[in-house]
């Protein structure tokens, strides 16, 4: 399960292109049989790199589970 505020999908980079719900679920995809922890550091390490220099207006709230 992944939960996260609209701050992710909203992150504009300097472009003003949004992060977006697609790229969110693209990374989460590729991660999928990684550990929750591995899944939030590339969901935010993918974010970041989108973001660059660009000033972040909004919270950024993420939190992934996963039942062993």
């Amino acid at each position: 399960m992944v939960l996260y505020t609209d701050g992710i999908t909203e992150a504009e980079n300097e472009e003003r292109q949004f992060y977006g719900l697609d790229r969110l679920c693209e990374v989460i995809c590729q991660h999928v049989d990684d550990p929750a922890i591995a899944i939030r550091q590339a969901v935010i390490a993918d974010l970041r790199s989108h973001i660059g220099t660009q000033k972040i207006y909004d919270d950024i709230t993420l939190l992934v589970l996963k039942q062993k």
